[in-house]
């Protein structure tokens, strides 16, 4: 159960760090991170339709996934908005909005879910996960919690970040952290 998170948590990690080391290289002004939460989906769409190959094929009508998924995923996800479906070799994959983050649920073919990646601010973050994070990373301030839910269990992957370093961590629901990456500013 923890490889099967660590390599999800680890892999998502590593997709967001690149693509915002690869717009940062490309940019004349310095980065700036700010606490907007509107997801826009016109940067959704274009990201997920952008690599058809990586994300499989856009499902645009409903009759083509299998009635299971969505049946689990109205169920599980009741708030989500601009959803999106795609198909692969493994299943499928909904991309959706909620509270104003852009998510994703993953399918198998039969239409049995096998984990989820959320999305949100600390204001989310269950309240004994935060005040461990907290005791020990008091001066650092949380940007971005990502909830790995599977159905071996759930774990979070926690953005810290002060002006000098940014931080990120893998909380167990029982509040066991280890660190992922530690990065400074400069």
């Amino acid at each position: 159960m923890k490889k099967t998170l660590f390599a999800l948590s680890l892999g998502l990690t590593s997709i967001v760090a690149l693509s915002s080391f690869v717009y940062a290289e490309k940019s004349e002004n310095p980065v700036a991170f700010n606490d907007a939460k509107i997801f826009k989906t016109s940067i959704r769409n274009l990201a997920a339709l952008e690599s058809p190959a990586f994300m499989g094929t856009y499902i645009p009508d409903a009759k083509n996934i299998n009635a299971k998924a969505i049946k689990d995923f109205q169920s599980r996800f009741s708030g989500a908005s601009n959803t999106m479906w795609f198909a692969d070799g493994n299943g499928f994959v909904s991309y959706f909005v909620k509270d104003g983050y852009g998510n994703r649920a993953f399918y198998d073919k039969k239409g049995h879910w096998q984990y989820s990646l959320l999305f949100y601010g600390e204001d989310k973050l269950p309240k004994d996960i935060r005040s461990t994070i907290k005791s020990t990373y008091f001066d650092l301030a949380i940007t971005l919690v990502e909830e790995v839910q599977t159905t071996e269990g759930m774990a979070y992957v926690v953005h810290l970040e002060d002006k000098t370093s940014i931080k990120i961590l893998r909380v167990s629901k029982d509040g066991e952290m280890e660190i992922m990456q530690d990065l400074n500013k400069e």
